[in-house]
């Protein structure tokens, strides 16, 4: 065998051993890839699905403590359809399925789709353990199919509470449709799915429609016959899925699932559900792993075959350089010559060198001590002429104005910090106007964006009322905002106040040129979640600031005006009130 043929044999063997290699850590750099990716989509997931729930979860408090549910169900002659009608609000605000009421033998006395030919009005659902749980003073959050529809939901109830004594429940159903729409916005990847699984291994909600209502374990005769005694899945009995499972880490697992009618491989993350105990898995896809390695083995034989062509090509170099130093021993006494004559020469331009280098030296520091000093010679005939003119009077005046301006500055500061500071409810006397002030100095950005002009209000400023500065500066802001916003596309954008005083009490109006406010809202402004803009906010401004006045023995109102325009009242005392 030839050299040339052994040194081929040698280069192609290193390729393929490096080509395994190249495979193999190429494989477990995309496999370890996908592990992360699992795990920081399911902690996502699981993070989108709680913080959703958790947000229904709150709304049944909300109704079970509203007197007029309270009213209705002590007697329900009175305001039944008020009832229907502030279900159908509180479904609309939140986005839920429906909100309905039950009564203590489990069957329906409110529902919000009151008005549709599938209504719940009359339903029962006694069976339901969001019921009867709920019925003994427990707060539940239970997934369950839809008795008429056989739609996936899940279901958040509460007990509605008077005098100690349960009186009614409060359900809210939420489609899980929903999620699983929305959860297209957490990921756009086409190799990646995922599931959310009950204790009892069904999957209740998956990107693939073919894994819901489906069992990851083989479901024993009593599990069978524990989930028809639930009746959570009706009449359906979950089909056990083309499932296996193999544990990589505390909850990263190696999974292969029929997907398509082919068994597919993936890498899953999980992560819990506390609020409905379900756990959220993510699967990315490595079915096709080993052959995502190809492209990179073609790119690393092409840098191999261009690094072996490089090598080849530097070793014929060095050959032909090795025949030059054979040459190189032929000519070397007449190169011994010729240097002796060179190194005569190379000292005469040496000491040349020298001599034209001491010349550009002396030239360069010659410039460089001259442009200092001529520029500190002009910096003394100013600052002489300066002095001579003795204008300090102007300077004195800018320096006021600076610092009044700094001053200006640290009040605005300081107030904003003060407005941000979390703290209990402490009332004391606060001068009215300090606070209107205050308040209307932090709300300035938005006065000004929206072009709205103020009528100073002649508040007397030992005028004190007994509130909490920080939360009544709260209101104030919260009820000038809302009204610079409702007159930013009026012609006329004035904002004024006026104040009246009688029997120890104070009125503070707050007046507006906007529209107003419409008939039908004048008497739902301040319900939680009720809220009258479109684009943005949850309708709770108004009903805390109410909750704010209410706690320092105050009122909060609201009404048109009859020249247009709407008109906020806060009516405070001016000190404690005896008790």
């Amino acid at each position: 065998m030839s050299s040339l043929s052994k040194k081929l044999v040698g280069a192609v063997a290193l390729l393929v051993c490096l080509l395994v290699l190249v495979f193999y850590f190429g494989r477990q750099h995309d496999f370890d890839k996908a592990k992360q990716q699992s795990a920081v989509q399911a902690s996502q997931l699981s993070h989108y699905f709680s913080s959703e729930l958790a947000r229904f979860a709150t709304i049944p408090s909300l109704v079970s403590a509203n007197n007029l549910v309270k009213s209705f169900v002590s007697n329900k002659k009175v305001g039944e359809q008020a009832v229907n009608y502030y279900l159908e609000d509180i479904q609309r605000a939140s986005g839920a399925s429906d909100v309905y009421l039950m009564d203590l033998t489990g069957s329906v006395i409110a529902s919000s789709n009151w008005q549709v030919d599938y209504t719940f009005l009359g339903s029962n659902f006694a069976f339901r353990p969001y019921f009867y749980l709920a019925k003994n003073k427990q707060k539940v959050a239970y997934f369950a199919l839809g008795m008429r529809s056989s739609e996936r939901g899940f279901y958040f109830s509460e007990p509605v509470i008077e005098d100690g004594k349960v009186i009614a429940v409060v359900s809210l159903k939420v489609n899980a449709k929903k999620f699983e729409q929305d959860r297209q916005l957490l990921n756009t990847s086409q190799s990646t799915h995922f599931y959310i699984s009950l204790p009892d291994s069904v999957i209740v909600m998956s990107d693939v429609a073919s894994w819901r209502l489906t069992s990851l374990n083989k479901l024993s005769e009593q599990d069978m016959v524990n989930l028809i005694d639930s009746r959570r899945y009706l009449s359906h009995i979950p089909e056990r899925l083309a499932y296996s499972g193999q544990a990589l880490s505390e909850n990263v697992a190696l999974q292969r699932i029929m997907l398509n009618d082919k068994r597919a491989s993936f890498v899953a993350a999980s992560q819990n559900i506390d609020i409905i105990q379900a756990r959220a898995t993510v699967l990315v896809d490595i079915s096709h792993l080993s052959a995502a390695q190809i492209p990179r083995l073609l790119w690393f034989c092409l840098f191999y075959v261009v690094v072996a062509a490089l090598i080849h090509m530097s070793m014929v170099r060095f050959a032909g350089y090795k025949k030059l130093l054979f040459s190189r021993h032929s000519l070397e006494q007449e190169v011994i010559e010729r240097t002796q004559a060179l190194e005569k020469a190379q000292k005469a331009l040496i000491q040349t060198a020298k001599l034209a280098t001491i010349g550009q030296l002396s030239a360069g520091i010659n410039h460089e001590i001259n442009q200092p000093l001529s520029a500190m010679n002009t910096y003394l005939v100013s600052a002489k002429r300066l002095l001579i003119k003795g204008d300090i009077a102007r300077a004195s005046e800018n320096l006021v104005l600076v610092q009044s301006l700094i001053e200006r500055v640290h009040k605005i500061v300081a107030q904003l910090k003060h407005f941000s500071k979390p703290s209990q409810t402490q009332l004391r006397q606060h001068s009215l106007a300090q606070m209107l002030k205050n308040a209307l100095m932090i709300a300035s950005a938005q006065l000004k964006q929206d072009a709205v002009t103020i009528k100073s209000a002649a508040i007397d400023e030992h005028i004190s009322v007994w509130v909490d500065s920080v939360k009544f500066e709260q209101v104030l802001v919260n009820v000038i905002t809302n009204a610079s916003q409702a007159m930013s596309e009026c012609e006329q954008r004035e904002l004024s106040f006026e104040l009246e005083l009688f029997d120890n009490r104070v009125k503070l109006s707050i007046l507006d040129t906007g529209p107003g406010i419409d008939q039908h809202a004048l008497g739902n402004i301040f319900e939680p979640f009720y809220s009258t803009k479109t684009s943005n906010g949850l309708g709770l401004g108004l009903s805390i600031s109410r909750q704010i006045i209410d706690s320092f023995n105050g009122r909060l109102s609201a009404h048109n005006r009859p020249a247009g325009g709407a008109q906020f009242i806060i009516t405070l005392q001016t000190n404690k009130e005896t008790q």
